[in-house]
């Protein structure tokens, strides 16, 4: 059953860089039997917490606090005793600084814990997060973090509770049951708070996305916290089960976790529950999760656009009222999807969709307009708040003389007080300018008189921004996106790379790309301009990095600021085999496959193995956790060629099926080992059967490049003869239909050939190269003869030129 839901603006803030700093609050205990409305709080990159409330349609303020406004990053002080009471219930202000007891691996390592970042902009601390609590049943009580701070606040914004940790690492969401707080932190941390006090910590090294807890044990006390297990979505493509601070539970999952959702919270029921989750790739899956955490995965529904990026926040809610909760899911992108089993029990089926425009930062249902109808609040990058409602507003109202409909009296309304605000917002400006003014006049004054030196003079700062991007490997498309969002119109966006890259077409791109020569002196291999055409405040590039090269690609992002353009810096870092993601586990057929093996040798221990490994391989966590054998898998997302790594100490062993990947992975140690000064000696074992290997997984590749430059050849005599027939294919064999009705789509692909057939010309070079290169023969010299053995392909031919024949 399809929803129809009513798109209404309810108001524009400052901008909510951070995921889940929106919360509706229930009304409160009422002995009238009418249904009340819930109260917003949102929480914005300035550190402001504000409540909101509607009446008569118009957004109104309950009260703004300002206890996070710039705060600073780390902690103040020791641990220092205290009795922080009931959380739940207490409203006296309680403070507490807690350190001591912060585990090793907690206060010496960071790391980011996402595939995005935030860049530039004053305001990119703010307010990480913000929950619910209460006692049982009146979940009432505001709580939000800044990163180093936790503050509790009730429905009329009297603080209550204050907890500062002096970890290293910044809290960036939390939770709120009771007396319990659960935190998860940059790095990898997880930590679980009892009336202030650490009881549990857990470290994820790789990092943690996501953090939930439910009642996996369905014991029938659902609020007490004993019972309740921490879920953890994690960047190594897991889901983690934490009980009493152990992991009880590793559920491996085929990308990375972004977000998390129980979908049977504190519900008791036999069998196992149910875990909702979204991944980097845009998919929302279902696992079910028994009591001692052995998981089994359900249904899985695959993004209808790569272009949505990754999951953000997902929650539930009964809104199509069928009984079953249906699931409400934001992407990055700004898409927006209600799910619901009402057509089928086992998989949930698309029943409403719609998009903000900008990445959504936080989700909730409720009655926030109408005590009598439910509808979706959406807060996006920029503070733009946007509710999807059932309520009916194109019918008119009956009680309106003049017959106008609900939603003409709701944005008659809105205009008024906006007009309101802007006649005050112009007031403050003008105050501004008057006072800027003077300063300026002053600065030139004291110029004057100093004779010109402008060193000591005021400075006018110029406006800055928060820029959210994502640099993330695609898997399918075998290339990574870079996703750009700032809380203002774009202007433009400069590339600038150190490697060599290619551009790739985006489909969802709103810009003109022009490409210019880098200059003479530097050391750039590209430079790029992004254009904006149709305006906007979110861009999307797509680029392949070639393998063997690394450095860092250099995005500046200006936006439309006023009174003057600004920009934004960001550095993309790109290792050396850039192109390998991680495998959780290699396929039967790979595991067939015979692999060309590097062995090191040397003094080192396994941190400096762990460190090389990070200098060459994305993906890698900034630590070990201990010394025993440690074993990484990858997959090379272009080739398809795989590579396999365990090291100890004093001992490295490399394996792939592709040559050149060790080559790339030997000279990325040789020029770590030298930098470190420590003596590193290595062996290959070379298996001539991975060369046919590896060159049968690029023949289909090679393959449909020959073919499109055929079918390209032959459409425009396809279409003369089709035309002559009066449009009857009957005559045509299926393969000629095919390239007629695709057409366009093959010509699109046909202007990307020359540069795949580069890039894979590239590939094939190296590997030639480096094969003769480890039998000590220079063949550097046949490398024109090789090029026109790929451009004419033949794979008899081209197998031939690795032989020993071919050395001479």
């Amino acid at each position: 059953m399809e929803l129809d839901l009513v798109e209404q603006t309810l108001l524009a803030t400052r901008p909510c860089t951070s995921v889940g700093t929106m919360q509706l609050i229930p009304p409160s205990s009422s002995k009238s039997s009418k249904p009340a409305k819930h109260k917003m709080a949102l929480a914005d990159s300035s550190g402001r917490i504000t409540l909101y409330e509607i009446r008569k349609s118009e957004v109104s303020t309950v009260f703004t606090n300002e206890s996070l406004l710039n705060s600073n990053a780390g902690g103040t002080g020791g641990p220092r005793d205290s009795d922080l009471g009931d959380m739940a219930g207490g409203e006296d202000t309680i403070s507490s600084n807690l350190g001591a007891s912060r585990k090793k691996l907690g206060s010496m390592f960071s790391a980011q814990s996402s595939d995005s970042s935030l860049a530039g902009g004053q305001h990119n601390g703010g307010v990480k997060s913000i929950a619910l609590g209460g006692n049982a049943g009146k979940r009432d009580k505001i709580f939000a973090t800044n990163g180093s701070k936790i503050i509790g606040l009730s429905r009329k914004g009297k603080p209550f509770f204050s907890l500062t940790s002096n970890s290293s690492e910044s809290t960036e969401q939390i939770l709120v049951q009771g007396s319990t707080i659960w935190c998860r932190q940059t790095g990898g941390g997880y930590t679980k708070y009892t009336n202030g006090e650490e009881t549990e910590f857990y470290q994820v090294a790789e990092g943690v996305n996501w953090l939930e807890y439910e009642n996996l044990v369905n014991d029938d006390n659902t609020e007490s916290e004993d019972h309740l297990d921490a879920l953890l979505g994690c960047q190594d493509r897991s889901i983690r089960v934490i009980r009493n601070g152990e992991c009880i539970s590793n559920l491996g999952v085929d990308v990375n976790v972004t977000s998390l959702g129980c979908y049977d919270k504190n519900k008791i029921q036999p069998g196992p529950k149910r875990v909702v989750f979204g991944t980097s790739s845009g998919t929302v899956a279902m696992l079910r999760v028994d009591q001692d955490g052995a998981g089994a995965h359900g249904w899985a529904i695959s993004a209808k656009s790569k272009a949505r990026g990754m999951v953000n926040v997902l929650t539930f809610s009964d809104i199509s009222k069928d009984g079953v909760d249906d699931i409400v899911v934001g992407w990055e992108d700004g898409s927006i999807e209600v799910l619901g089993f009402d057509v089928n029990p086992d998989l949930p089926q698309t029943q409403f969709s719609a998009n903000l425009g900008e990445s959504v930062s936080s989700l909730a249902v409720g009655r926030l307009s109408n005590a009598e109808f439910e509808e979706i609040v959406c807060v996006g990058f920029s503070g733009k708040v946007v509710s999807f409602t059932n309520e009916p507003l194109n019918t008119k109202d009956a009680s309106d003389v003049h017959g106008r409909t609900h939603a003409k009296i709701n944005n008659e309304n809105k205009i008024r007080s906006l007009q309101k605000e802007l006649g005050e917002l112009e007031s403050k400006i003008s105050q501004k300018r008057t006072q800027l003014t003077a300063k300026e006049r002053a600065a030139q004054r004291d110029i004057a008189e100093d004779g010109g030196d402008d060193r000591d003079g005021p400075s006018v700062m110029l406006p800055t921004f928060d820029a959210k991007t994502i640099f993330a490997l695609d898997e399918e498309e075998a290339a990574y996106k870079i996703s750009v969002e700032i809380p203002l119109e774009m202007n433009l966006v400069l590339l600038a790379s150190s490697v060599s890259v290619d551009l790739l077409d985006s489909d969802t791109s709103t810009a003109t790309v022009s490409r210019s020569p880098p200059p003479p002196d530097s050391d750039l291999k590209l430079c790029a301009c992004y254009r904006m055409v149709e305006g906007g405040s979110r861009l999307q590039m797509k680029i392949r990095t070639t393998e063997g090269e690394y450095g860092e690609i250099t995005a500046t992002i200006v936006g439309n600021s006023v009174p003057t353009k600004s920009a934004v810096v960001v550095k993309l870092p790109v290792k050396p085999l850039s192109l390998h993601c991680r495998a959780v586990a290699f396929r039967e057929d790979e595991l067939q496959r015979e692999l060309n093996v590097l062995t090191l040798r040397g003094s080192f221990s396994v941190n400096v193995a762990h460190e090389w490994m990070r200098a060459c391989v994305p993906e890698i966590p900034p630590y070990v956790e201990s010394d025993e054998v440690k074993a990484w898998t990858f997959r090379n997302v272009f080739t398809g060629s795989i590579l396999k790594v365990t090291y100890e100490k004093d001992l490295m062993r490399v394996e792939s099926d592709n040559l050149s990947t060790l080559a790339i992975f030997k000279e990325c140690v040789s020029r770590e080992s030298m930098r470190r000064r420590v003596h590193v000696s290595d062996s290959v074992e070379v298996k001539e059967s991975t060369i046919p290997g590896f060159l049968g997984l690029l023949h289909n590749r090679l393959q449909h490049l020959l073919a499109l430059s055929r079918q390209v050849e032959i459409i425009e005599s396809l279409k003369e003869i089709n035309n002559a027939e009066a449009g009857d294919t009957a005559w045509m064999s299926q393969e000629y239909v095919e390239i007629l009705k695709n057409a366009d789509a093959i010509k699109a692909e046909h202007k990307q050939r020359p540069m795949l057939m580069n890039y894979l010309a590239g590939i094939i070079t190296d590997l030639f190269v480096d094969r003769h290169k480890l039998r000590g023969v220079d063949v550097r010299h046949r490398i024109p003869e090789l090029q026109g053995l790929i451009n004419n392909y033949d794979g008899d031919a081209l197998l031939s030129v690795f032989s020993d024949q071919f050395e001479g």
